[in-house]
Order: structure tokens, then C-alpha cells, then sequence
């Protein structure tokens, strides 16, 4: 039985947000409220449940502006630094319940392997305990199998594999909806799994450009369009090249930018 869920666009920029550091606006209208853009991440919540979809560098901020008081899971894209530096944050809400009496609390965290080994390297003291027992272990560790869903509480989460450049990164489908951020290629697979969506929240950091590396281009969100018909598609991971009332002007109807606080509402 399908349930009502919100999910919140934390962030939709690049990984140097909008404005860059030094106030650089590039292409984008600083009058514009919906120009200003922080590192990519959403927020997906049930009347029971609150799952976030990676920690970036803005993570701190976005929770104290979208009023999120409870964290249930974070599940993480890739290991780059736009989507996983605030990790350091993420460990005070383990630290809070740990206040608040829970003894013992760890928030889980889902990831595949390549992003696990990665973060242990550069952020051992939330996995384990240090020497001096200042720091202790407050992440409860899930590894991701491919094509696996997950339940955390009433939602359920579906991943598949994105092509980012050389790499990979992991997507996300719950119900009705699917968040492929930084992804430079789909295979057959990935495709099957998206079939049936009808909001695509969608990587297009490299709008304007006529060759993908790393970020889907235009060109490519209407190939896959084409193939999927989602009713509605947002663009997220967007630059300073990439102006909201610009690319809204410039594209199809049912295509238009996503911007920090926007808020769909879908069936999971």
C-alpha cells in the first residue's frame, strides 16, 4: 500500500555551490534567491521516517533551515567530497540521542564498498575508537549490495548503478521517485530499475555543454527521458554556468531546475 512521502531538495548545486567561494556568481542572477544553490542532497520524509541522501559540506545549515530534527539514515551517493564532508556533522546526531539517553546509539549509514573504504581512510575516527578513547565509534555501517532494497521503518529504498566519469555512484528509487545525482552514464540494468518513475530528480552539471565527462548534459537527460517518460523532471547539481530562470526558458516544460527548499510531495 502506497503512503504520501516529502522529499525536500536540501541542495542542488555543484561541488562548489552557488555562489563559489570569493561570491563568484557566473551566469546566475545573485538577485535570484532560487540561484543560490548548496552542495547536493535531499531529504525524504514519511509521517514516521526521515532518510537523507548523502551529508555534503552544507549539511550543518541545510538541517537547520529545513527544521530537520531527527535523522533515521543516511545513505550516500559516492565518496567525493561534495557529498560527504559533513560527516563530521552527521556525528553530533548520534552524539544528541546519546544525550538524550539512548546509550549506545549509532546512526546508521548505508554505502557501497568503494565509498566505504574511501571514507575510513579520511574519516577514521567516526568508524572506530581512537587510541585515546576521545573519539568513539557513532555510525552504525551498512553496506549496500547493488540492486538491493532497504526498509528503514516504512520506507522502503531501492539503489541501482550510475557511470560518474571513471567511477561509479549509487542512485536511489523510493516509489513514485528517483534521485540520480552526479552520473555520467546508464547501463541496462540501472534503465530497468528506473522504469515506472514519475519524478526524476536528475544530475545536469554539465548543461550547456556538448560532451559528457563527469554530469549529464541536456542532450542526455532527453535521451533517457525519452526512454523512461517520467511525468516531471528536476535538474540538480547545477553550476554558476546554469541561471534558474535561463535553463527554465530554455528547456521543456516538464523539465525545470530544482533550487535549495523545494519540496515534492509523491507516493512511496
Amino acid at each position: 500500500m502506497s503512503k504520501s512521502a516529502e522529499i525536500t531538495i536540501l541542495g542542488c548545486g555543484g561541488s562548489g555551490g552557488v555562489p563559489l567561494a570569493t561570491n563568484y556568481w557566473g551566469n546566475c542572477n545573485p538577485n535570484n534567491p532560487k540561484n543560490r544553490r548548496t552542495r547536493a542532497s535531499i531529504a525524504v520524509r514519511t509521517e514516521r521516517t526521515c532518510v537523507v541522501i548523502d551529508t555534503g559540506t552544507d549539511f550543518h545549515a541545510q538541517t537547520v533551515r529545513e527544521n530537520i530534527n531527527e535523522i533515521d539514515a543516511v545513505f550516500y551517493t559516492h565518496s567525493h567530497s561534495d557529498h560527504v564532508n559533513g560527516m563530521d556533522d552527521l556525528r553530533y546526531c548520534a552524539i544528541k540521542q546519546r544525550i538524550m539517553g539512548n546509550e549506545g546509539y549509532k546512526i546508521p549509514v548505508y554505502m557501497d564498498e568503494l565509498t566505504s573504504i574511501d571514507l575510513h581512510q579520511r574519516f577514521p575516527y567516526l568508524f572506530r575508537e581512537s587510541v585515546d578513547g576521545l573519539y568513539i565509534p557513532l555510525f552504525d555501517e551498512h553496506r549496500l549490495i547493488d540492486y538491493s532494497p532497504n526498509i528503514i521503518d516504512d520506507l522502503v529504498i531501492d539503489n541501482f548503478v550510475q557511470t560518474h566519469g571513471i567511477g561509479r555512484s549509487i542512485g536511489y528509487r523510493f516509489g513514485d521517485v528517483t534521485y540520480s545525482t552526479d552520473l555520467s552514464g546508464l547501463d541496462s540494468m540501472a534503465m530497468d530499475a528506473i522504469k515506472g518513475t514519475r519524478i526524476w530528480i536528475m544530475d545536469c552539471g554539465q548543461y550547456g555543454a556538448d560532451e559528457v565527462t563527469v554530469h549529464a548534459n541536456y542532450q542526455k537527460i532527453l535521451e533517457w527521458k525519452s526512454i523512461i517518460q517520467p511525468e516531471k523532471i528536476y535538474l540538480t547539481h547545477l553550476t554558476p554556468r546554469n541561471d534558474y530562470d535561463t535553463i527554465n526558458a530554455e528547456t521543456l516544460d516538464d523539465i525545470e531546475c530544482a533550487y535549495d527548499g523545494l519540496k515534492i510531495l509523491a507516493n512511496i
